[in-house]
């Protein structure tokens, strides 16, 4: 699937190394290309001229014999974008959320597509890796349970709860309305046993909260230890690949343990590079308006005969034109040498 984006977008996409791709979208003379071609195929004024189309070339993969786009990465997806998530069994479409640990981990280990076209592919791919053929395959909503919704329905039964409670205490009114006031009871001995027996505090309470406070503190070590180690060597990552790959380390964290580990990692990846882009070479129409002579434009006109059938009259034209002109410059110059 290639998305189609502004000429603009386009520009900063091939500055920032993607593979940008450009077709003439036609003008109501001329036809429209049917594919796309490298930006290479044609000449850089096409970001500032109308009727161009272009779209970002997507990475695809292969597994099993089933080709797929390549599983978004964390830098690749926006914050609420919608995004496919491959599941055993079924594929679950929800918002990119960052904060939300499951969709987090799910997009860095590789199990989020752009589309849900692409999701089920790779869900059939994986299938296909271990024998089994993965057929109707079910798109559902997921990761959009609200704990906010559950807390409201768990307050109403607390309140249709205490109705019994008051009710019951209306009708102890009642019956104390009937029988009249009790005189207050003194205290049996038993009674008094019973009740310093509940209160004797438990001789291993102390012991048994230094030993959880000191499994906590040692626990928070070992956290603060390990993600030092990871923020340095995210510091020293050599590519985005080695960067991405210290969140595996750290699974089992909560979000907010990881929201360091995420910020040494994102401020690593805007240091890298990235590499400079290719001088591009000039379109057949360009060659042919700056062809040296008629033998380099007889060449150039054997290349227009490969060229899309719909655009080979256009060629033909400037190819005729620049004969025109160093013809006449042949002539001109042959004038000249007779003269005295």
């Amino acid at each position: 699937m290639n998305n189609l984006i502004s000429a603009q977008e386009a520009f900063v996409a091939a500055q920032n190394g993607k593979a940008v791709l450009c077709r003439y979208a036609g003008n109501g003379t001329l036809h429209a290309d049917k594919d796309f071609s490298a930006l290479d195929q044609l000449p850089a004024t096409v970001f500032f001229q109308p009727h161009y189309e272009f779209c970002i070339k997507i990475e695809t993969m292969e597994l099993s014999g089933i080709t797929f786009a390549k599983p978004l990465t964390p830098h690749d997806v926006a914050e609420d974008q919608e995004i496919f998530i491959v599941m055993p069994a079924c594929v679950l479409r929800t918002k990119y959320d960052a904060e939300h640990s499951d969709i987090q981990n799910s997009v860095m280990n590789g199990f989020a597509q752009a589309d849900a076209e692409n999701a089920l592919l790779q869900l059939k791919a994986i299938g296909a890796s271990f024998g089994c053929a993965i057929d109707n395959i079910e798109i559902k909503d997921g990761f959009n349970d609200s704990p906010k919704k559950r807390r409201n329905r768990k307050s109403k039964e607390s309140v249709e709860a205490k109705k019994p409670i008051d009710q019951a205490a209306n009708d102890d009114t009642s019956i104390d309305d009937i029988i009249g006031p009790i005189s207050v009871q003194t205290p049996t001995p038993n009674d008094s046993e019973d009740a310093a027996t509940e209160q004797k505090p438990d001789p291993f309470a102390a012991a048994k909260a230094a030993a959880l406070n000191e499994a906590n503190q040692s626990s928070h070590s070992d956290y603060e230890s390990l993600l030092a180690d990871l923020v340095e060597r995210a510091k020293s990552a050599n590519s985005p690949a080695e960067a991405n790959a210290l969140v595996r380390y750290a699974r089992n964290w909560t979000v907010d343990q990881l929201k360091p580990l995420h910020a040494a990692i994102s401020k690593r990846l805007t240091e890298f590079t990235q590499p400079a882009t290719p001088e591009p070479q000039p379109s057949l129409m360009v060659q042919i308006q700056n062809a040296p002579d008629l033998t380099a434009l007889d060449a150039l006109e054997i290349d227009v005969s490969s060229r899309h059938p719909d655009i080979q009259p256009r060629l033909m034209g400037y190819v005729k034109k620049r004969r025109f002109e160093l013809e006449n410059a042949d002539a001109t110059s042959a004038i000249d040498e007779d003269l005295p």
